[in-house]
């Protein structure tokens, strides 16, 4: 997939998210904007990353969450 069709991808997800969910997609990709190349590819290579990738989407599907609101610290 080239770069253009996945930019094209990722907006029509972001503009499908809901608006409660928008705060937690800027920070992990805010997130990744700041970690270098090595670390996202080595964060993506990593089996154990897409199984608890894999894991926290089904707790949100579960409803097995805590708000953002109340584990979030100003600094």
């Amino acid at each position: 997939m080239g770069t253009v069709e996945t930019r094209n991808r990722i907006h029509n997800v972001i503009n499908h998210i809901p608006p409660e969910k928008l705060d937690a997609v800027l920070f992990f990709l805010e997130d990744l904007q700041r970690s270098s190349e090595d670390e996202t590819a080595m964060l993506m290579s990593d089996p154990g990353f897409i199984k608890d990738y894999q894991d926290a989407k089904e707790d949100i599907r579960t409803g097995k969450t805590v708000s953002f609101k109340t584990i979030r610290r100003d600094v």
